[in-house]
Protein backbone atom coordinates (compact mmCIF):
# COMPACT_ATOMS: atom_id res chain seq x y z
CA UNK A 1 0.00 0.00 0.00
CA UNK A 2 1.21 3.45 -0.96
CA UNK A 3 1.38 6.12 1.64
CA UNK A 4 0.46 9.76 1.62
CA UNK A 5 1.65 12.38 3.97
CA UNK A 6 -1.36 14.52 4.54
CA UNK A 7 -0.65 17.40 7.21
CA UNK A 8 -3.78 19.57 6.22
CA UNK A 9 -4.09 23.06 4.67
CA UNK A 10 -4.57 24.68 8.65
CA UNK A 11 -1.26 23.00 9.98
CA UNK A 12 0.90 24.23 6.46
CA UNK A 13 -0.59 27.71 7.44
CA UNK A 14 -0.34 27.78 10.65
CA UNK A 15 3.38 26.41 11.37
CA UNK A 16 4.53 24.34 8.31
CA UNK A 17 8.08 23.48 10.40
CA UNK A 18 5.71 21.15 12.22
CA UNK A 19 4.39 19.29 9.87
CA UNK A 20 8.16 19.07 9.19
CA UNK A 21 8.91 17.69 12.43
CA UNK A 22 6.17 14.80 12.31
CA UNK A 23 8.35 13.34 9.01
CA UNK A 24 10.85 11.90 11.36
CA UNK A 25 7.58 10.08 13.83
CA UNK A 26 6.33 9.08 10.12
CA UNK A 27 9.89 7.47 8.64
CA UNK A 28 9.97 4.89 11.81
CA UNK A 29 6.85 3.36 11.31
CA UNK A 30 5.67 3.75 7.38
CA UNK A 31 9.39 4.88 5.93
CA UNK A 32 9.51 7.99 4.46
CA UNK A 33 6.58 9.02 2.32
CA UNK A 34 5.64 11.37 -0.36
CA UNK A 35 3.95 14.23 1.16
CA UNK A 36 0.37 15.79 -0.27
CA UNK A 37 -0.82 19.50 0.01
CA UNK A 38 -3.81 19.74 -2.09
CA UNK A 39 -7.02 20.23 0.09
CA UNK A 40 -9.42 17.27 0.74
CA UNK A 41 -12.18 19.72 -0.26
CA UNK A 42 -11.44 20.07 -4.06
CA UNK A 43 -11.64 16.21 -3.75
CA UNK A 44 -8.41 15.29 -5.09
CA UNK A 45 -7.47 12.23 -7.53
CA UNK A 46 -6.04 9.70 -5.28
CA UNK A 47 -4.85 5.92 -6.09
CA UNK A 48 -7.62 3.75 -3.96
CA UNK A 49 -4.85 1.58 -2.77
CA UNK A 50 -3.32 4.84 -1.11
CA UNK A 51 -2.85 4.49 2.69
CA UNK A 52 -3.35 8.30 4.21
CA UNK A 53 -1.35 9.58 7.03
CA UNK A 54 -2.71 12.49 8.91
CA UNK A 55 -2.80 14.49 11.96
CA UNK A 56 -5.52 16.46 10.88
CA UNK A 57 -9.23 15.34 11.79
CA UNK A 58 -11.09 16.87 8.57
CA UNK A 59 -8.94 15.20 6.38
CA UNK A 60 -8.96 11.81 8.30
CA UNK A 61 -12.90 12.70 7.85
CA UNK A 62 -13.04 13.07 4.47
CA UNK A 63 -10.89 10.72 3.29
CA UNK A 64 -12.51 7.52 5.45
CA UNK A 65 -15.79 9.03 3.55
CA UNK A 66 -14.61 8.52 0.18
CA UNK A 67 -12.93 4.93 1.54
CA UNK A 68 -9.50 5.54 1.64
CA UNK A 69 -7.45 4.04 4.72
CA UNK A 70 -6.32 6.16 7.06
CA UNK A 71 -3.96 6.44 9.21
CA UNK A 72 -4.58 9.29 12.45
CA UNK A 73 -0.91 10.45 13.41
CA UNK A 74 -1.75 11.62 16.34
CA UNK A 75 -3.64 8.15 17.77
CA UNK A 76 0.28 6.58 16.57
CA UNK A 77 1.49 9.31 18.57
CA UNK A 78 -0.12 8.76 21.53
CA UNK A 79 0.45 4.93 21.42
CA UNK A 80 3.82 5.47 20.74
CA UNK A 81 6.79 3.95 23.39
CA UNK A 82 9.49 6.03 21.55
CA UNK A 83 8.13 9.82 21.24
CA UNK A 84 9.93 11.78 23.41
CA UNK A 85 7.20 13.67 25.44
CA UNK A 86 7.22 16.76 27.25
CA UNK A 87 6.13 16.61 30.98
CA UNK A 88 4.05 19.92 31.66
CA UNK A 89 4.04 19.32 35.30
CA UNK A 90 0.35 19.06 36.10
CA UNK A 91 -0.50 21.75 34.57
CA UNK A 92 -4.24 22.38 34.18
CA UNK A 93 -6.03 22.76 31.28
CA UNK A 94 -9.39 22.86 29.30
CA UNK A 95 -9.92 21.36 25.87
CA UNK A 96 -12.32 22.63 22.31
CA UNK A 97 -13.06 19.70 20.70
CA UNK A 98 -13.53 19.74 16.89
CA UNK A 99 -16.26 19.61 15.13
CA UNK A 100 -15.50 17.08 13.06
CA UNK A 101 -14.59 14.68 16.01
CA UNK A 102 -17.90 15.24 17.08
CA UNK A 103 -18.45 11.67 16.01
CA UNK A 104 -15.45 10.62 16.86
CA UNK A 105 -14.72 8.82 20.18
CA UNK A 106 -11.69 7.34 19.39
CA UNK A 107 -10.07 10.92 18.41
CA UNK A 108 -11.50 12.08 21.81
CA UNK A 109 -9.39 9.33 23.76
CA UNK A 110 -6.58 9.42 21.80
CA UNK A 111 -6.19 13.49 22.27
CA UNK A 112 -6.77 12.79 25.94
CA UNK A 113 -4.30 10.03 26.39
CA UNK A 114 -1.74 12.39 24.09
CA UNK A 115 -2.10 15.04 27.29
CA UNK A 116 -2.41 12.16 29.97
CA UNK A 117 1.45 11.53 28.59
CA UNK A 118 2.55 15.13 28.46
CA UNK A 119 1.25 15.41 32.13
CA UNK A 120 -1.38 17.87 31.53
CA UNK A 121 -4.85 17.74 33.89
CA UNK A 122 -7.91 18.03 31.85
CA UNK A 123 -11.04 20.02 33.16
CA UNK A 124 -13.59 19.57 30.73
CA UNK A 125 -16.26 22.16 29.61
CA UNK A 126 -19.99 21.34 30.11
CA UNK A 127 -20.01 20.93 26.30
CA UNK A 128 -17.48 18.40 25.40
CA UNK A 129 -16.63 15.57 23.13
CA UNK A 130 -19.42 14.53 21.23
CA UNK A 131 -21.39 17.25 22.82
CA UNK A 132 -18.82 20.12 21.96
CA UNK A 133 -19.81 23.11 20.68
CA UNK A 134 -18.42 24.85 17.14
CA UNK A 135 -15.45 27.25 18.04
CA UNK A 136 -18.14 29.56 15.42
CA UNK A 137 -15.13 29.20 12.42
CA UNK A 138 -17.43 27.42 10.08
CA UNK A 139 -19.62 30.10 10.24
CA UNK A 140 -16.77 32.67 8.83
CA UNK A 141 -18.16 33.83 5.58
CA UNK A 142 -21.74 32.74 6.16
CA UNK A 143 -22.67 35.66 8.16
CA UNK A 144 -21.17 38.74 9.92
CA UNK A 145 -17.54 38.12 11.02
CA UNK A 146 -18.66 40.52 14.11
CA UNK A 147 -21.40 37.85 14.86
CA UNK A 148 -18.28 35.43 14.13
CA UNK A 149 -16.10 36.49 17.10
CA UNK A 150 -19.34 37.04 19.38
CA UNK A 151 -19.79 33.49 18.72
CA UNK A 152 -15.85 32.60 19.13
CA UNK A 153 -16.20 34.41 22.62
CA UNK A 154 -19.24 32.81 23.90
CA UNK A 155 -17.48 29.38 23.42
CA UNK A 156 -13.83 30.94 25.15
CA UNK A 157 -16.11 31.40 27.73
CA UNK A 158 -17.50 28.19 28.65
CA UNK A 159 -14.04 26.63 29.03
CA UNK A 160 -12.88 26.76 32.96
CA UNK A 161 -9.46 27.02 32.14
CA UNK A 162 -7.40 30.10 30.82
CA UNK A 163 -5.23 27.75 29.12
CA UNK A 164 -7.14 25.18 26.07
CA UNK A 165 -5.93 22.91 24.16
CA UNK A 166 -6.64 22.58 20.50
CA UNK A 167 -6.43 20.60 18.17
CA UNK A 168 -7.58 21.91 15.03
CA UNK A 169 -5.68 25.10 14.28
CA UNK A 170 -8.75 27.33 13.40
CA UNK A 171 -9.54 26.65 16.97
CA UNK A 172 -6.92 28.55 18.11
CA UNK A 173 -7.64 31.46 16.44
CA UNK A 174 -11.36 31.54 18.19
CA UNK A 175 -9.94 30.67 21.77
CA UNK A 176 -7.54 33.70 21.15
CA UNK A 177 -10.50 36.31 19.98
CA UNK A 178 -12.52 34.84 23.33
CA UNK A 179 -10.15 35.85 25.37
CA UNK A 180 -8.13 32.62 26.46
CA UNK A 181 -5.05 31.06 25.66
CA UNK A 182 -5.09 28.25 23.38
CA UNK A 183 -2.51 25.48 23.19
CA UNK A 184 -2.25 23.57 19.87
CA UNK A 185 -1.99 20.32 20.05
CA UNK A 186 1.37 19.67 17.98
CA UNK A 187 2.95 22.41 19.70
CA UNK A 188 2.08 20.52 23.19
CA UNK A 189 3.97 17.84 21.53
CA UNK A 190 6.90 19.74 19.83
CA UNK A 191 7.47 22.21 23.71
CA UNK A 192 6.32 25.29 21.45
CA UNK A 193 4.31 27.73 22.41
CA UNK A 194 0.91 28.77 20.32
CA UNK A 195 0.62 32.48 19.28
CA UNK A 196 -1.44 33.90 16.45
CA UNK A 197 -2.13 37.14 18.50
CA UNK A 198 -0.46 38.48 14.90
CA UNK A 199 -3.68 37.30 12.97
CA UNK A 200 -7.41 38.93 12.73
CA UNK A 201 -9.99 35.99 12.21
CA UNK A 202 -9.96 37.82 8.23
CA UNK A 203 -5.82 37.84 8.39
CA UNK A 204 -6.15 33.42 9.34
CA UNK A 205 -8.91 32.88 6.74
CA UNK A 206 -6.99 34.82 3.63
CA UNK A 207 -3.99 32.84 5.20
CA UNK A 208 -5.77 29.63 4.64
CA UNK A 209 -7.21 30.65 1.55
CA UNK A 210 -3.82 31.61 -0.27
CA UNK A 211 -2.42 28.18 0.85
CA UNK A 212 -5.62 26.21 -0.93
CA UNK A 213 -4.82 28.26 -3.89
CA UNK A 214 -1.09 27.85 -4.32
CA UNK A 215 -2.01 23.82 -4.00
CA UNK A 216 -5.32 23.25 -6.04
CA UNK A 217 -3.60 20.96 -8.72
CA UNK A 218 -5.03 17.48 -8.83
CA UNK A 219 -2.49 14.88 -7.97
CA UNK A 220 -0.11 17.61 -6.76
CA UNK A 221 2.83 15.57 -4.30
CA UNK A 222 6.08 16.87 -3.01
CA UNK A 223 9.03 14.17 -1.97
Amino acid sequence: MNNLYVPGCALMSYKPYLADKLIQFLETRYGRPESFYTCCFQKPDISPDTRILTPCVACMDVYEKRGYTVEFLLSDIARSNDFPFPDYGGMTMSIQDTCYARKRPDVHQAIRLLLERMNIRIVEPQATCSHSKCCGQTFYGKIDTSKVEDLMRKRANEMPCENVVVYCSSCIVSMMVGGKKPRYILDLLFNEETDMHRFTIDDWNRKLNLFKSKHNGEGEVFI
